[in-house]
């Protein structure tokens, strides 16, 4: 392992000179300002005569070689560890000019272990340095003391290491975090989380610690609810941030999974309608196409479609769903009406029995727009065909079936308790976890 050390270079030499003592680099790079700009900075490090100006213990100044010689640096080589820069008061051309050297370490040295102290220089250069070192994922250090004015360390205290794992990993969630959670790709969330946390362990403290696992410990239980398991997420909610931040969609929650067991003939938790499932699969087509994974929306949305009749056969005209084609009054519906199993089938035996009232009045005014969507399942890829589904179709077919499930449960009369409540996006970000990582009070 390779271990380099970039320092900023200004007018006073002695927090190099310290931090190249408690550093001990195998290479050393200046960062220098150079010509143009006046006063340039590289005189310091190969200069000529004694360009290097000390103070001595009563503040006299001293004045001695420059700090290639002070230092016995054997070999330097200026065209590899001098970067010059023209304006050192210029912050995108320092950072463009330090990144680019900083890359060119990479390839002269297979195992690098990067260091930089900013303790000399510029502001300008002294946040340029930081900028890129954060960004590269190395050490950063600062030559600090007792000064006696603004200029100079009159009494060194040593260096002290800078803790950049925090700003690196609030960055880095500020940039990832808003899209994967928006889009409700969980699992990717976690896994950058994840990754994180790991990276930047060891410069983390305890109340980031935990913020950490307080993210990833409600990333999974939003991943159980997304793939139908909801009784689960319900009980694994309990124990993380969701419970308490998101009360609303915990209500919501109970009602999903009371409505499951109400159709299985349990007693439910609380008291339900019966077409929660519905208006929570309505919920998981808008996710998947939020992903843009349009065909996987369409269907969820064919099987709203489908899970909506079956609900209201149960429900409203004393039919299991389960065997309902195998009922023999329906046999005889079916021969009569020429009626074929399927979703089309169902709306189809509604529109016969019940005319323009209940489900089927509901569906008769919209029912161009269901064979829209049946059509545009059976030709999609996870249909009976090879034609992909566009984003628009998706978004129109999601709002009609929208507006016939809730005009179907208004018509029907159905007493709303907790409304349908969408998994959290970036809405995640909001908890007080999220504003520890993301650089808020903690």
């Amino acid at each position: 392992m390779t271990r380099v050390l970039l320092v900023t270079v200004g007018g006073s030499p002695d927090p190099i000179l310290e931090a190249v003592k408690i550093h001990k680099p195998d290479e050393l790079i200046f960062i220098c300002s150079a010509p143009p700009c006046d006063a340039p900075s590289v005189s310091q490090v190969i200069g000529k005569g004694e360009p290097c100006q000390h103070y001595g213990p009563n503040g006299e100044p001293q004045w001695r070689s420059n700090l290639v010689s002070q230092l016995d640096l054997v070999n330097f080589r200026p065209d590899l560890q001098i970067l010059e820069i023209p304006d050192p008061d210029d912050l995108v051309d320092c950072h463009r000019r330090i990144q680019s050297f900083c890359n060119v370490l990479k390839h002269r040295f297979i195992k690098l272990e990067l260091i930089g102290d900013y303790s000399g220089g510029t502001k300008t250069m002294s946040a340029a340095l930081t900028l890129v070192l954060v960004d590269q994922g190395a050490e950063i250090s600062l030559v600090s003391g007792k000064r006696r004015d603004l200029n100079r360390i009159i009494i060194s205290e040593g260096s002290r290491s800078i803790a950049v794992g925090p700003l690196k990993a609030s960055r880095l969630l500020k940039e990832q975090l808003p899209l994967l959670l928006q889009t409700h790709f969980y699992d990717r969330a976690l896994q950058a989380i994840a990754e994180l946390r790991s990276d930047h362990e060891k410069s983390l403290d305890q109340i980031q610690l935990e913020a950490f696992k307080q993210l990833e410990d409600c990333l999974p239980v939003l991943m159980l609810w997304d793939s139908f398991r909801w009784k689960e997420a319900l009980e694994q909610a309990k124990t993380t941030i969701l419970f308490i931040e998101f009360p609303a969609l915990i209500d919501w929650w109970q009602r999903v999974v009371s409505s499951r067991l109400w159709l299985d003939h349990q007693q439910p938790l609380v008291a339900v309608t019966g077409y929660e499932l519905v208006q929570d699969l309505l919920l998981n087509a808008q996710r998947r196409g939020c992903r843009g994974w349009y065909d996987d929306a369409i269907a969820r949305l064919y099987r709203t479609l489908e899970l909506l009749a079956q609900t209201y056969i149960q429900l409203e005209k004393g039919y299991d769903h389960q065997t309902f084609w195998d009922n023999e009054q329906i046999h005889r519906d079916c021969q009569q009406w020429n009626v074929k199993r399927g979703v089309g089938g169902l709306y189809w035996w509604l529109r016969h029995v019940e005319g323009a009232t209940g489900l089927a009045g509901a569906a008769s005014s919209q029912w161009h727009q269901i064979r829209d969507l049946l059509d545009a399942r059976n030709q999609s890829l996870l249909g009976h065909g090879l034609r992909p589904v566009a984003r628009n179709d998706w978004q129109s077919l999601q709002q009609r079936v929208s507006n016939l499930v809730t005009t179907a449960l208004t018509e029907l009369g159905c007493t709303q308790g907790a409304h349908p409540h969408q998994l959290p996006g970036i809405s995640l970000l909001e908890v007080p976890a999220a504003i520890i990582l993301l650089g808020g009070n903690q």
